[in-house]
Protein backbone atom coordinates (compact mmCIF):
# COMPACT_ATOMS: atom_id res chain seq x y z
CA UNK A 1 0.00 0.00 0.00
CA UNK A 2 1.43 3.37 -1.03
CA UNK A 3 1.59 6.01 1.68
CA UNK A 4 -0.65 8.87 0.54
CA UNK A 5 1.37 11.61 2.25
CA UNK A 6 4.57 10.41 0.56
CA UNK A 7 2.72 10.40 -2.74
CA UNK A 8 1.63 14.01 -2.17
CA UNK A 9 5.20 15.08 -1.43
CA UNK A 10 6.45 13.22 -4.50
CA UNK A 11 3.90 14.95 -6.72
CA UNK A 12 4.89 18.31 -5.26
CA UNK A 13 8.53 17.69 -6.16
CA UNK A 14 7.60 16.70 -9.72
CA UNK A 15 5.37 19.75 -10.13
CA UNK A 16 7.79 22.17 -8.43
CA UNK A 17 10.90 20.99 -10.23
CA UNK A 18 13.13 20.60 -7.18
CA UNK A 19 13.25 19.43 -3.59
CA UNK A 20 13.97 22.96 -2.39
CA UNK A 21 10.97 24.46 -4.20
CA UNK A 22 8.66 21.66 -3.04
CA UNK A 23 9.84 22.17 0.55
CA UNK A 24 9.01 25.86 0.36
CA UNK A 25 5.57 25.17 -1.13
CA UNK A 26 4.73 22.51 1.44
CA UNK A 27 6.23 24.27 4.46
CA UNK A 28 8.70 21.41 5.05
CA UNK A 29 12.45 21.34 5.32
CA UNK A 30 14.34 20.05 2.26
CA UNK A 31 15.61 17.19 4.45
CA UNK A 32 12.05 16.13 5.31
CA UNK A 33 11.06 16.16 1.63
CA UNK A 34 14.11 14.08 0.69
CA UNK A 35 13.28 11.56 3.41
CA UNK A 36 9.70 11.21 2.08
CA UNK A 37 10.97 10.65 -1.46
CA UNK A 38 13.52 8.07 -0.32
CA UNK A 39 10.84 6.24 1.66
CA UNK A 40 8.50 6.21 -1.35
CA UNK A 41 11.22 4.79 -3.58
CA UNK A 42 11.89 2.00 -1.07
CA UNK A 43 8.15 1.40 -0.71
CA UNK A 44 7.54 1.09 -4.44
CA UNK A 45 10.88 -0.31 -5.57
CA UNK A 46 11.01 2.38 -8.26
CA UNK A 47 13.69 4.87 -9.22
CA UNK A 48 11.79 8.14 -9.27
CA UNK A 49 14.50 10.77 -9.61
CA UNK A 50 17.96 11.03 -11.12
CA UNK A 51 20.69 13.63 -10.81
CA UNK A 52 20.55 16.48 -13.33
CA UNK A 53 23.36 18.99 -12.94
CA UNK A 54 23.21 20.33 -9.40
CA UNK A 55 19.64 19.15 -8.92
CA UNK A 56 17.39 16.20 -9.74
CA UNK A 57 14.83 15.44 -12.44
CA UNK A 58 11.97 12.90 -12.47
CA UNK A 59 12.52 9.69 -14.37
CA UNK A 60 10.10 8.48 -17.03
CA UNK A 61 8.69 6.13 -14.38
CA UNK A 62 8.08 9.06 -12.04
CA UNK A 63 6.20 10.97 -14.72
CA UNK A 64 3.92 7.99 -15.31
CA UNK A 65 3.28 7.61 -11.57
CA UNK A 66 2.49 11.31 -11.22
CA UNK A 67 0.04 11.21 -14.15
CA UNK A 68 -1.67 8.00 -13.08
CA UNK A 69 -2.15 9.23 -9.51
CA UNK A 70 -4.02 12.38 -10.62
CA UNK A 71 -7.49 10.88 -10.43
CA UNK A 72 -6.73 9.22 -7.09
CA UNK A 73 -5.65 12.51 -5.55
CA UNK A 74 -8.73 14.28 -6.92
CA UNK A 75 -10.93 11.62 -5.33
CA UNK A 76 -9.12 11.89 -2.00
CA UNK A 77 -9.47 15.67 -2.04
CA UNK A 78 -13.19 15.36 -2.76
CA UNK A 79 -13.56 12.82 0.07
CA UNK A 80 -11.69 15.15 2.39
CA UNK A 81 -14.18 17.90 1.58
CA UNK A 82 -17.08 15.58 2.37
CA UNK A 83 -15.53 14.70 5.72
CA UNK A 84 -15.03 18.39 6.54
CA UNK A 85 -18.65 19.14 5.70
CA UNK A 86 -19.91 16.24 7.80
CA UNK A 87 -17.73 17.21 10.75
CA UNK A 88 -18.94 20.81 10.61
CA UNK A 89 -22.57 19.82 10.17
CA UNK A 90 -22.82 21.23 6.66
CA UNK A 91 -24.76 19.73 3.74
CA UNK A 92 -21.74 18.66 1.70
CA UNK A 93 -21.66 18.78 -2.09
CA UNK A 94 -23.86 17.77 -4.99
CA UNK A 95 -22.37 16.83 -8.35
CA UNK A 96 -24.61 17.16 -11.40
CA UNK A 97 -23.92 16.46 -15.07
CA UNK A 98 -26.15 18.02 -17.73
CA UNK A 99 -26.29 18.75 -21.45
CA UNK A 100 -26.01 22.40 -22.45
CA UNK A 101 -29.68 23.32 -22.99
CA UNK A 102 -30.69 21.74 -19.67
CA UNK A 103 -27.80 23.54 -17.97
CA UNK A 104 -28.93 26.83 -19.53
CA UNK A 105 -32.67 26.67 -18.99
CA UNK A 106 -33.23 24.37 -16.00
CA UNK A 107 -30.17 24.35 -13.77
CA UNK A 108 -30.26 28.05 -12.75
CA UNK A 109 -33.66 27.46 -11.12
CA UNK A 110 -32.41 24.27 -9.48
CA UNK A 111 -29.29 26.00 -8.20
CA UNK A 112 -31.30 28.93 -6.87
CA UNK A 113 -33.66 26.65 -4.96
CA UNK A 114 -30.84 24.54 -3.53
CA UNK A 115 -28.90 27.64 -2.52
CA UNK A 116 -31.93 28.97 -0.65
CA UNK A 117 -32.66 25.73 1.21
CA UNK A 118 -29.12 24.37 1.65
CA UNK A 119 -26.90 27.47 1.98
CA UNK A 120 -23.77 25.43 2.78
CA UNK A 121 -24.17 23.06 -0.17
CA UNK A 122 -21.50 23.21 -2.88
CA UNK A 123 -22.98 22.52 -6.32
CA UNK A 124 -20.62 21.12 -8.96
CA UNK A 125 -22.11 21.26 -12.48
CA UNK A 126 -20.38 19.84 -15.54
CA UNK A 127 -21.40 19.43 -19.18
CA UNK A 128 -21.65 15.80 -20.20
CA UNK A 129 -22.10 16.09 -23.98
CA UNK A 130 -18.55 16.98 -25.05
CA UNK A 131 -17.96 13.58 -26.63
CA UNK A 132 -19.69 10.32 -27.54
CA UNK A 133 -19.53 9.13 -23.90
CA UNK A 134 -19.97 11.20 -20.71
CA UNK A 135 -16.74 11.57 -18.75
CA UNK A 136 -16.82 9.69 -15.41
CA UNK A 137 -20.64 9.50 -15.21
CA UNK A 138 -20.42 7.24 -12.15
CA UNK A 139 -18.92 10.11 -10.14
CA UNK A 140 -21.99 12.31 -10.61
CA UNK A 141 -24.81 12.27 -8.10
CA UNK A 142 -27.32 13.26 -10.79
CA UNK A 143 -26.69 12.96 -14.52
CA UNK A 144 -29.15 14.43 -17.04
CA UNK A 145 -28.94 12.69 -20.40
CA UNK A 146 -30.99 12.25 -23.57
CA UNK A 147 -32.29 9.16 -25.34
CA UNK A 148 -34.05 8.43 -28.61
CA UNK A 149 -37.72 8.38 -27.56
CA UNK A 150 -38.41 5.58 -30.03
CA UNK A 151 -35.93 3.24 -28.34
CA UNK A 152 -35.87 1.56 -24.95
CA UNK A 153 -34.20 3.51 -22.18
CA UNK A 154 -30.76 2.61 -20.83
CA UNK A 155 -30.37 1.64 -17.19
CA UNK A 156 -27.09 2.25 -15.34
CA UNK A 157 -25.83 -0.09 -12.63
CA UNK A 158 -25.93 1.61 -9.23
CA UNK A 159 -28.37 4.27 -10.42
CA UNK A 160 -32.11 4.83 -10.60
CA UNK A 161 -33.48 6.29 -13.84
CA UNK A 162 -36.22 8.94 -13.89
CA UNK A 163 -37.89 10.30 -17.02
CA UNK A 164 -38.20 14.08 -16.95
CA UNK A 165 -39.72 14.84 -20.35
CA UNK A 166 -40.11 13.93 -24.00
CA UNK A 167 -39.89 16.60 -26.67
CA UNK A 168 -40.02 17.09 -30.41
CA UNK A 169 -37.49 18.83 -32.66
CA UNK A 170 -37.78 22.12 -34.53
CA UNK A 171 -36.19 23.61 -37.60
CA UNK A 172 -34.75 27.08 -36.99
CA UNK A 173 -34.41 29.29 -40.06
CA UNK A 174 -33.79 32.96 -40.86
CA UNK A 175 -36.96 35.00 -40.52
CA UNK A 176 -38.75 35.12 -43.89
CA UNK A 177 -37.16 31.86 -45.09
CA UNK A 178 -39.22 29.81 -47.56
CA UNK A 179 -39.64 27.00 -45.01
CA UNK A 180 -41.30 29.43 -42.62
CA UNK A 181 -43.58 31.10 -45.14
CA UNK A 182 -44.69 27.89 -46.85
CA UNK A 183 -45.37 25.98 -43.61
CA UNK A 184 -47.26 27.91 -40.93
CA UNK A 185 -46.91 25.56 -37.95
CA UNK A 186 -45.24 22.28 -38.85
CA UNK A 187 -42.57 21.47 -41.43
CA UNK A 188 -42.39 17.95 -42.89
CA UNK A 189 -38.92 16.41 -42.72
CA UNK A 190 -38.97 15.88 -46.46
CA UNK A 191 -39.02 19.65 -47.02
CA UNK A 192 -35.46 19.78 -45.68
CA UNK A 193 -34.05 17.74 -48.56
CA UNK A 194 -31.44 19.84 -50.32
CA UNK A 195 -31.57 22.62 -47.71
CA UNK A 196 -28.20 23.93 -46.46
CA UNK A 197 -28.06 22.59 -42.89
CA UNK A 198 -25.90 23.53 -39.93
CA UNK A 199 -24.92 20.61 -37.70
CA UNK A 200 -24.87 21.56 -34.01
CA UNK A 201 -23.73 18.19 -32.65
CA UNK A 202 -20.81 16.89 -34.67
CA UNK A 203 -19.65 14.61 -31.84
CA UNK A 204 -22.30 12.14 -32.93
CA UNK A 205 -24.28 12.22 -29.70
CA UNK A 206 -27.95 11.33 -29.26
CA UNK A 207 -29.36 14.36 -31.07
CA UNK A 208 -27.37 13.85 -34.26
CA UNK A 209 -28.37 10.18 -34.36
CA UNK A 210 -32.06 11.07 -33.93
CA UNK A 211 -31.86 13.62 -36.75
CA UNK A 212 -29.96 11.23 -39.01
CA UNK A 213 -32.61 8.53 -38.54
CA UNK A 214 -35.45 11.01 -39.19
CA UNK A 215 -33.79 12.20 -42.41
CA UNK A 216 -33.26 8.62 -43.50
CA UNK A 217 -36.93 7.83 -42.80
CA UNK A 218 -37.91 10.86 -44.91
CA UNK A 219 -35.82 9.52 -47.79
CA UNK A 220 -32.89 11.93 -47.95
CA UNK A 221 -29.37 12.52 -46.68
CA UNK A 222 -28.81 15.86 -44.92
CA UNK A 223 -26.60 18.40 -46.75
CA UNK A 224 -24.47 20.09 -44.11
CA UNK A 225 -22.70 23.31 -45.04
CA UNK A 226 -21.29 23.98 -41.57
CA UNK A 227 -20.63 21.98 -38.41
CA UNK A 228 -20.51 23.44 -34.91
CA UNK A 229 -20.02 22.04 -31.43
CA UNK A 230 -23.06 23.63 -29.79
CA UNK A 231 -26.50 24.97 -30.63
CA UNK A 232 -25.63 28.54 -29.59
CA UNK A 233 -23.10 28.86 -32.42
CA UNK A 234 -25.43 27.11 -34.86
CA UNK A 235 -28.23 29.56 -34.05
CA UNK A 236 -25.85 32.48 -34.63
CA UNK A 237 -25.00 30.96 -38.03
CA UNK A 238 -28.71 30.76 -38.83
CA UNK A 239 -29.20 34.40 -37.89
CA UNK A 240 -26.32 35.26 -40.24
CA UNK A 241 -28.07 33.47 -43.12
CA UNK A 242 -25.63 30.56 -43.42
CA UNK A 243 -28.37 27.91 -43.39
CA UNK A 244 -30.95 26.28 -41.14
CA UNK A 245 -30.45 24.04 -38.12
CA UNK A 246 -32.48 21.38 -36.32
CA UNK A 247 -32.69 21.53 -32.53
CA UNK A 248 -34.74 19.96 -29.74
CA UNK A 249 -37.62 22.12 -28.54
CA UNK A 250 -35.79 22.97 -25.31
CA UNK A 251 -32.93 24.54 -27.28
CA UNK A 252 -35.14 26.42 -29.76
CA UNK A 253 -35.06 30.15 -29.00
CA UNK A 254 -38.35 31.60 -27.77
CA UNK A 255 -37.24 35.00 -29.01
CA UNK A 256 -34.12 35.66 -31.09
CA UNK A 257 -33.57 38.46 -33.56
CA UNK A 258 -33.67 37.37 -37.16
CA UNK A 259 -34.79 33.75 -36.69
CA UNK A 260 -37.95 31.73 -36.21
CA UNK A 261 -38.75 28.03 -35.84
CA UNK A 262 -41.32 25.38 -36.73
CA UNK A 263 -41.98 21.90 -35.36
CA UNK A 264 -40.76 18.99 -37.50
CA UNK A 265 -43.20 16.23 -38.51
CA UNK A 266 -43.56 13.27 -40.89
CA UNK A 267 -41.64 11.74 -39.24
CA UNK A 268 -41.49 13.65 -35.97
CA UNK A 269 -38.08 13.17 -34.33
CA UNK A 270 -38.33 13.01 -30.53
CA UNK A 271 -35.93 12.70 -27.64
CA UNK A 272 -36.47 11.57 -24.08
CA UNK A 273 -34.79 13.46 -21.24
CA UNK A 274 -33.86 11.40 -18.20
CA UNK A 275 -31.90 11.86 -15.00
CA UNK A 276 -29.78 9.06 -13.53
CA UNK A 277 -29.53 9.27 -9.73
CA UNK A 278 -26.71 7.52 -7.90
CA UNK A 279 -28.24 4.99 -5.49
CA UNK A 280 -25.78 5.87 -2.72
CA UNK A 281 -27.18 9.41 -2.44
CA UNK A 282 -30.76 8.92 -3.60
CA UNK A 283 -32.23 9.60 -0.13
CA UNK A 284 -30.05 12.62 0.65
CA UNK A 285 -32.24 15.72 1.18
CA UNK A 286 -30.39 17.86 -1.43
CA UNK A 287 -30.83 15.12 -4.04
CA UNK A 288 -34.52 14.67 -3.30
CA UNK A 289 -35.04 18.43 -3.46
CA UNK A 290 -32.99 18.75 -6.67
CA UNK A 291 -35.32 16.27 -8.38
CA UNK A 292 -38.37 18.25 -7.23
CA UNK A 293 -36.83 21.47 -8.50
CA UNK A 294 -36.02 19.82 -11.81
CA UNK A 295 -39.67 18.81 -12.26
CA UNK A 296 -40.73 22.39 -11.55
CA UNK A 297 -38.16 23.78 -14.01
CA UNK A 298 -39.36 21.39 -16.72
CA UNK A 299 -42.96 22.49 -16.21
CA UNK A 300 -42.06 26.20 -16.31
CA UNK A 301 -40.14 25.82 -19.54
CA UNK A 302 -43.20 24.15 -21.05
CA UNK A 303 -41.26 21.41 -22.81
CA UNK A 304 -43.49 19.81 -25.40
CA UNK A 305 -44.84 16.41 -24.43
CA UNK A 306 -43.53 16.79 -20.86
CA UNK A 307 -44.31 13.80 -18.68
CA UNK A 308 -44.44 13.42 -14.93
CA UNK A 309 -42.14 11.01 -13.15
Amino acid sequence: MIDVQRLRVFRAVVASGSVQAAAEHLGYTPSAVSQQISALQRETGLVLFEKAGRGISPTATAKVLAAESEELMDTLNRLGGVVDHLREGRSGSLTIGAFSSAAQFWMPQVAKGLRREFPDLVLDLSLNELGPEPANPARRDLDLTTEDADLDGIERPGHSRHVLAEETYRVVAPRGHDLLTEWDHQVPMGALAGQPLIDNDYHGNTCSLIIRNACRAAGFTPRYVARTEDHHTALAFVAAGVGVTLVPSLAAPESMAGVDSRELVNPSPRRRIVVHVRDAVADAPPVVRALELLDTAVAKRCVRHAVTR
